[in-house]
C-alpha cells in the first residue's frame, strides 16, 4: 500500500479546481475504456482472497483546457472530467463488485499533431456489494464499509485513428479504502491495463501557445507556514459499546525553503489531539494521553497553483503506542491566495492508512519574489 499512497498527487483534484479562473477556451471529449488487472496481496490478512483478476469499464466526460488561466494550474495543458465505472472482482461471495464515480485532472506531459501522452489522477466514491462483516463476511478485510474512496493514477497514451477519434492505452494503478475511517481497512490495490476510445466533440485544438510560468524562486529567506488539519474516524461497535464517531484535530508549523521554481524543502513540528485514541482508552479503562507530537521533514512540488507535499514524521511524544514510530503524510493543496492554501491529506504508518482529512494553511514571512541568481 505504500506505493498506492503516491496516487494522492491528484487526490480530489477536481474539487480543488473550482476556485480557478474561468476557462473560456476548452474542448469537450467523451471516452470509454475496458479494464483487466490483478490484486496486489500487500498484507497477510487479505492474501488468501487476493488471487483474482478484476475486470471492468468506465465512461468519461472530459474537457481539455487551453487558456493561460488554466495552464497556470499545472504549468501545462490539462484535461479535467468525471468518470463512472464498474469493476467485478470475480469472487462474488467475498469481494463482489463495485460501482464508482470519480473526478480527475490529467496534465499533458507531451503532445504532437496526432497524439497525447498524459497522466490522469483523481478520486471519488464507490459502492461495494460485499464488505467486511464479523459473522457473515470475515474474509473481506479490504473494506469495512459499503461506501469507500477510490484513488487512481493512470499513464495514458492517445493516438488519433480517424478524424476526431483517438485510441487510448492506459496503465492504471487503483487503490480503494475508507482512509482509516473504520476498521478493518486493509484497502485494495489493483493495477489494470485499459484500452479504449476518446472522441472530441469538435475540432482538434492546436497546442502551440508559448505560455510561461509566473512562479519564481523565493530568494533569499524562509517561508513559515501554519496549518490546521482534521479527520473523522469511527470506533467499531462491540458487545459493550456502540459504534461512535471520533474527531482528530491537529496543528503544525513548518519552515520551507524554495530551491527550484518547482521544488522546496520543509521541516517542522506537528501536534495532534486524537479523539479516536481518547475514546479507545476510555473503553479500555485507561487514562493514557491521546495527544501526539512529532518532528517532520519533507518536500513540496509546486505545480502552478497546486502544491503536492510529502512528509516523514517521527513521534517524540506518543504515550499511546503508535503502529510505527515513523509515519508518512501526503498532502495536496490549492493556493486560494498567495498566503492561503486549502487541501486534503492522507496519513499512513507503512502500508496501513491511519486517516484522511482536510487542511488549511497560512504562510507568512514570504520574501519578495526575485529571479533566481
Amino acid at each position: 500500500m505504500r506505493i498506492s499512497h503516491l496516487i494522492t498527487v491528484m487526490f480530489l483534484m477536481g474539487t480543488l479546481f473550482i476556485t480557478a479562473k474561468a476557462d473560456t477556451i476548452s474542448y469537450q471529449t467523451y471516452g470509454f475504456r475496458a479494464h483487466y488487472g490483478f490484486i496486489i496481496p500487500h498484507s497477510a490478512a487479505i492474501e488468501a482472497v487476493s488471487h483474482t483478476n478484476p475486470y471492468g469499464f468506465d465512461l468519461s466526460i472530459n474537457k481539455l483546457h487551453t487558456s493561460y488561466n488554466r495552464w497556470q494550474v499545472f504549468n501545462a495543458y490539462w484535461f479535467s472530467g468525471i468518470q463512472a465505472g464498474y469493476f467485478n472482482y470475480q469472487y462474488p461471495e467475498v469481494l463482489g463488485s463495485i460501482f464508482d464515480i470519480t473526478v480527475y485532472a490529467e496534465p499533458v506531459l507531451t503532445h504532437g499533431k496526432n497524439y497525447f501522452f498524459s497522466v490522469r489522477g483523481g478520486a471519488g466514491v464507490s459502492y461495494h456489494t460485499e464488505f467486511y462483516d464479523r459473522e457473515e463476511n470475515p474474509l473481506n478485510q479490504f473494506f469495512s464499509t459499503p461506501f469507500n474512496f477510490p484513488l487512481f493514477i493512470d499513464l495514458r497514451f492517445k493516438y488519433r485513428i480517424a478524424g476526431k477519434t483517438y485510441f487510448t492505452v492506459s496503465g492504471c494503478y487503483n487503490h480503494i479504502s475508507n482512509g482509516g475511517f473504520k476498521q478493518p481497512n486493509k484497502g485494495m490495490n489493483f493495477p489494470t491495463l485499459a484500452l479504449g476510445l476518446e472522441h472530441f466533440s469538435r475540432g482538434i485544438p492546436v497546442l502551440d501557445h508559448n505560455y510561461t510560468s509566473r512562479i519564481e524562486a523565493l530568494k533569499p529567506g524562509l517561508i513559515l507556514s501554519f496549518q490546521l488539519f482534521s479527520a473523522l474516524k469511527i470506533l467499531e461497535e462491540t458487545e459493550e459499546f456502540p459504534e461512535e464517531p471520533a474527531l482528530v484535530l491537529g496543528f503544525n508549523a513548518r519552515f520551507a525553503r524554495q530551491v527550484r521554481t518547482w521544488y522546496q524543502l520543509n521541516f517542522g513540528t506537528e501536534i495532534s489531539s486524537d479523539g479516536y485514541i481518547k475514546k479507545l482508552t476510555e473503553r479500555e479503562g485507561a487514562d493514557t494521553d491521546h495527544k501526539r507530537v512529532a518532528l517532520t521533514a519533507g518536500q513540496d512540488f509546486l505545480l502552478g497553483n497546486v502544491v503536492f507535499a510529502q512528509h516523514l514524521g517521527f513521534y517524540i511524544y506518543s504515550p499511546y503506542k503508535a503502529r510505527n514510530p515513523v509515519y508518512q503524510k501526503y498532502e495536496l493543496g490549492y493556493r486560494l491566495t498567495p498566503a492561503l492554501t486549502a487541501g486534503v491529506y492522507l496519513k499512513a504508518h507503512l502500508h496501513v492508512a491511519e486517516m484522511m482529512g482536510f487542511t488549511l494553511s497560512y504562510s507568512i514571512l514570504r520574501k519578495a519574489n526575485q529571479p533566481p541568481g
